[in-house]
């Protein structure tokens, strides 16, 4: 899942598991979006260390993530995205797993870099954190605000004012943007 968080509480919850399902199956074949501008500004290779992409969606970043030296896990509930990335990641240290970060978080002090992309689920924020070695890097952006013809309707998958900055704050910022609709850092974890 990609651009919404998961709750399992929630009856919404295989609405949007089978929404996303059939999107990726639908994309399968097509080519990858772009990676990320603000993974591109942040991390370029070569790298060492273990990555993460969580909620990775196709995984153009998780293979840019690999590419750049990092050996990467790719993280999605949707099976189908998952299935498609995997031949896609012969060749390089990445590991594609269906996950669903609510139910498995990541574990303490596992990455040097984290990235998260047009996801919410407040729920793991501090495991995120935790999840970050020493000097290790959050790279994050969603959106944020009313919804205004763009990502999720619904505002329990947008970002409020400062909520980021807040969530991390435990971290050192290098970099913190946000505007009407959308919301990106990039966090360390102090040495």
């Amino acid at each position: 899942m990609s651009t919404e968080g998961s709750g399992h509480g929630d009856p919404r919850h295989a609405d949007r598991q089978a929404r996303w399902q059939a999107r990726y199956t639908e994309l399968s074949g097509s080519a990858l979006p772009p990676v990320h501008d603000l993974l591109q500004a942040w991390v370029r290779a070569p790298q060492q260390g273990t990555a993460l992409d969580l909620a990775c969606g196709r995984g153009q970043d998780a293979l840019y993530l690999a590419r750049c030296g990092y050996v990467t896990e790719a993280w999605d509930t949707a099976e189908a995205a998952i299935a498609a990335l995997r031949p896609l990641a012969a060749g390089v240290a990445l590991h594609a797993e269906v996950r669903d970060v609510l139910r498995a978080p990541p574990k303490e002090q596992s990455y040097d870099c984290i990235h998260v992309a047009n996801f919410m689920a407040r729920p793991i924020f501090s495991r995120l954190v935790a999840a970050l070695r020493s000097g290790g890097l959050l790279v994050y952006a969603t959106w944020c605000g009313s919804y205004r013809g763009r990502g999720p309707r619904d505002p329990d998958f947008r970002a409020g004012p400062g909520e980021l900055a807040t969530a991390f704050a435990a971290l050192t910022c290098l970099y913190y943007q946000e505007d009407e609709e959308r919301v990106a850092g990039v966090w360390r974890r102090p040495q």
